[in-house]
């Protein structure tokens, strides 16, 4: 039996649940004993905690960012250290409109540095892991592409009538994000004026403000996410083409896709891996792109169907819970 740590944001984190919390009794079911907690926010606390990571086999570092002088103490306490992230946190400046100024990317290289196993959300992300080169100890960090998993057992297809008049198309995430619908602010108000029948739905933590198109607001619940899914029809992410957009890890996506839906995503970053366009799902880059593929599955609901049938198959195989779990725990038992 193994001990293995991990270090995570906090314990109602979108990412912490995700990534770590929802794979916990897989991992104990292993036979490992797991231990978990919240980095703490506080000096002292951090301080405190030095004495637990030193009993483990194992301390996964989760998404954070440590200044030097704490990943030293972390080292010290533990040399078997690997670091999971799902965003670019190596360009968090550019979530919060700031310029780039190199503080998060040193802290990103050294926590690297420091660790023998990384696991990335997405390819894009691996890669400024592999540029980084080897352990600091001299061997050959691994690496994992293990992108944010969904639950398809709790998550699944609502019935939809092939025949009925109204089609939703729908959008769900966080407030941080509703200045993506901006780029398609055009194409949505074409299709919403000549198809009496469509409604966009928007469902978020915050109601947009100075969206240029019609849509129906509905704010964002847990209880009510996998019912408000399974009322889209077509599902939406449109995304900016830049550094921060392209670690994204395509969970939006990968939602739409487990309900069925037929989603449209802009080409960027995972969204390229999990789209094969026209099966499972479609790609659109240009304001005509996006008319001509809504105004196609608006008008046709057997295509819908098809579309989206693919694309349950799609997450079922490579992106569920089960499949995560499964990866994840040959990972960390090959690092032991």
């Amino acid at each position: 039996m193994a001990s293995i740590f991990f270090l995570i944001l906090g314990y109602e984190k979108p990412s912490s649940k995700k990534r770590i919390l929802c794979s916990l009794d897989y991992l104990r079911s292993l036979g490992h004993r797991i231990d978990v907690m919240p980095v703490p926010r506080s000096l002292y606390g951090r301080i405190a905690l030095l004495p637990f990571l030193r009993r483990a086999d194992l301390v996964v570092l989760q998404k954070k960012l440590f200044n030097a002088w704490q990943l030293r103490l972390l080292q010290r306490a533990n040399r078997n250290l690997i670091y999971d992230l799902d965003d670019a946190v190596m360009f968090h400046e550019m979530e919060r409109g700031e310029p780039i100024r190199g503080k998060y990317f040193q802290r990103f290289v050294r926590t690297v540095e420091a660790c023998r196993g990384v696991i990335t959300g997405n390819s894009y992300l691996a890669e400024y892991a592999h540029a980084i080169g080897k352990h600091c100890r001299g061997e050959e960090r691994k690496t994992l592409i293990l992108p944010t998993p969904v639950d398809t057992i709790s998550l699944t297809p609502g019935r939809r009538e092939e025949n009925r008049e109204r089609v939703t198309i729908g959008w769900l995430g966080t407030k941080g994000n509703l200045t993506h619908l901006r780029m398609i602010e055009k194409p949505l108000s074409h299709i919403l004026r000549d198809k009496a029948n469509t409604v966009f739905k928007v469902i978020s933590d915050a109601q947009p403000v100075g969206l240029a198109c019609p849509f129906l607001f509905k704010s964002w619940s847990q209880t009510r996410e996998n019912d408000d899914l399974q009322s889209f029809d077509i599902g939406l992410m449109p995304l900016d083409d830049n550094l921060w957009t392209r670690g994204k890890g395509g969970y939006k996506l990968l939602q739409y896709m487990a309900v069925g839906a037929a989603s449209i995503a802009s080409p960027v970053g995972i969204n390229r891996e999990i789209i094969h366009h026209g099966e499972n799902g479609f790609l659109a880059e240009s304001e005509r792109q996006w008319v001509e593929i809504l105004m196609e599955l608006v008008r046709d609901p057997q295509l819908r169907g098809h579309v989206g049938k693919a694309a349950r198959e799609t997450v079922e195989r490579t992106y569920s819970l089960d499949e995560f779990n499964r990866r994840l725990g040959d990972f960390l038992e090959s690092l032991l």
